[in-house]
């Protein structure tokens, strides 16, 4: 059995096999499963931990300080959940460390105190999940997302370039190609919030920068008096596709192309940010209908349920009202 002699004596209650039987019944986990004593020592490991691991000899690390197994970097999250499991407090973690042969492997790491009848702690459990092939998935996206921001910002560029150029051919219109390709430079960074979001941008920084894409003299878009939220990366992601999609909407179809006032507003509270986009319409009714029709819509729908949050659209008399509510914090 993969247990540190002498250790583990509070399993003897089971009965005179009650190492035998822990173990078996760990060795069922597919997981990584550790046992420490008090001071944080490695007393066993499930033989698929050993596995995943590459430990052939058990011996070679049993009774080693847990935190050793780790890269210099990770070690004072580890001590970090040692010391809170010993306050009775259980923790988790994700973090990269290789194995005992050098693969290199991340880990999601759950910690929790182990105690007696009593209430008291004798030992730390560890459960550690190999996230390997998830993180290579989202550093692959990430990878992708860094590409596709920089595709987009070349095609704005060149769009850009070609309207300056036509201006130039034709001066009387050199006036519409700087404003048409000024536009095309901020909708590059509006598109740079939705693929590669900065973490901890204000909630006035992040409506400004995408109202300006389409309405450069600040005229239309109102938007004074935002609450200064700082927002996580989820928010602004969310925040940018919703208020991207209503200003364009409303560019084709809606307010904007008539030259008409759009309001935005917000409030927050307990961590919950709730947004209002209205606009007037055209031949609306008095009475209040919901809007559950568009591909836009959906989108934007579906969107807020994935960050958990909601979006709704209402007309009534003459005011469309779109409605977002969405958690701010990381």
């Amino acid at each position: 059995m993969q247990f540190k002699q002498d250790s583990w004596d509070f399993v003897s209650g089971f009965g005179a096999h009650s190492r035998d039987m822990l173990a078996t019944v760990l060795d069922q986990s597919e997981d990584c499963v550790k046992i420490l004593d008090p001071e944080g020592r490695i007393d066993f490991m499930n033989r698929n931990g050993r596995c995943s691991m590459e430990v052939d000899d058990f011996g070679a690390i049993a009774g080693l300080s847990w935190e050793t197994l780790w890269p210099e970097e990770a070690a004072p999250r580890v001590r970090e959940a040692v010391r809170d499991a010993l306050v009775g407090k259980s923790s988790r973690f994700e973090a990269f460390c290789p194995t005992v042969k050098g693969t290199p492997r991340w880990w999601d790491v759950q910690v929790s105190p182990v105690r007696d009848v009593q209430g008291a702690i004798l030992a730390i459990l560890s459960v550690s999940r190999d996230v390997t092939q998830h993180h290579h998935a989202l550093e692959s996206l990430h990878t992708m997302a860094h590409e596709m921001r920089h595709r987009l910002r070349n095609a704005y560029a060149v769009s850009g370039a070609i309207a300056l150029a036509s201006g130039r051919e034709d001066p009387g219109h050199g006036e519409f190609a700087e404003a048409l390709a000024q536009r095309l430079n901020t909708l590059s960074a509006v598109q740079g919030s939705l693929i590669d979001p900065g973490e901890g941008e204000q909630l006035p920084a992040l409506v400004a920068r995408i109202a300006e894409a389409y309405d450069r003299d600040g005229a239309l878009i109102r938007c004074d008096g935002l609450p200064p939220v700082k927002l996580g990366e989820q928010a602004v992601r969310l925040l940018a596709l919703v208020l991207g999609e209503l200003a364009t909407n409303s560019l084709k179809h809606g307010a904007l192309s008539r030259d008409m006032p759009i309001t935005i507003s917000a409030a927050q509270r307990d961590g919950v940010l709730a947004l209002d986009w209205c606009e007037p319409v055209e031949g609306g009714s008095a009475t209040q209908s919901p809007v559950t029709e568009g591909s836009g819509f959906r989108l934007m729908e579906r969107m807020a349920r994935a960050h958990r949050g909601r979006f709704t659209i209402v007309q009534q008399q003459g005011i469309l009202t779109a409605h977002l509510e969405v958690p701010f914090g990381p």
